[in-house]
């Protein structure tokens, strides 16, 4: 079912017009980053060198590396910064401010999931704003963007680095970046793809990362514990709108 809006039924705000700017600048650039820098990893891939003939050759792709990279280094740099504007806003409440935090929930839901695709349960567990997929693909970028950064930055300069650090250290930003990188485009596509956009219920695409709205069906089915908070601080708050 497509999570395109309808106007007949009612919706309600996943994603503020912020959170989707960050997501559609780390979205743009990596996608440059893994067009341009595949071709660098697979040289004997024929098929991949011809994204060249849309960069200028190896040099201009080169060049569109960097700068993807730079701007994905800023959104992440952003990005920290309103994590910590929102911690200093809920008084440093951090599950509160930072709803992506993995708690003991998560442990139990991904236990009973695993249960109920096995056969072993009867019903899926009551996931809140968000399950334990998402989560996981959310840090999945904090303990990647740090790798990718650090090994870029070496292999960028390398007569800085080769100058300052032991020898085997372009090696192994070489070996890091690039599997690292290898990793990164699998999990988006084969496992963030299939969560979000392939999966029978949501196919052909969620449209919830462009307009940031989910309808009522779709947060009482996959969010049904949000739904219940958010009903009843309406209940309790008549002047609150929450669509």
């Amino acid at each position: 079912m497509n999570q395109e809006p309808n106007t007949q039924e009612r919706q309600f705000v996943r994603f503020t017009i912020g959170q989707r700017m960050q997501h559609l600048v780390m979205m743009i650039s990596f996608t440059i980053l893994a067009l341009t820098g595949l071709p660098m990893r697979f040289p004997d891939i024929s098929w991949l060198g011809s994204i060249y003939m849309f960069t200028g050759g190896i040099n201009g792709a080169r060049i569109l590396h960097r700068i993807a990279g730079v701007i994905m280094i800023l959104d992440g740099l952003y990005h920290l910064g309103y994590i910590t504007m929102l911690l200093i806003r809920k008084n440093f409440r951090i599950f509160e401010a930072w709803p992506m935090i993995p708690n003991w929930k998560d442990a139990t839901d991904f236990w009973d999931t695993t249960l109920y695709y096995l056969g072993y349960r009867k019903q899926l567990p009551e996931y809140d704003r968000f399950n334990f997929r998402e989560k996981f693909d959310y840090f999945a970028v904090f303990w990647g963007l740090p790798v990718m950064m650090i090994s870029g930055l070496i292999l960028w300069f390398p007569v800085f680095f080769g100058n300052n650090l032991p020898d085997l250290a372009i090696g192994l930003a070489y070996i890091a970046h690039s599997d690292e990188a290898v990793l990164a485009i699998s999990a988006i596509v084969v496992w963030h793809f299939y969560n979000v956009h392939f999966n029978p219920d949501i196919f052909p695409m969620s449209w919830i990362w462009w307009h940031g709205k989910i309808s009522e069906h779709h947060i009482k089915r996959d969010h049904s514990l949000e739904y219940a908070r958010l009903i009843a601080a309406e209940q309790n708050s008549p002047s609150s709108e929450n669509t």
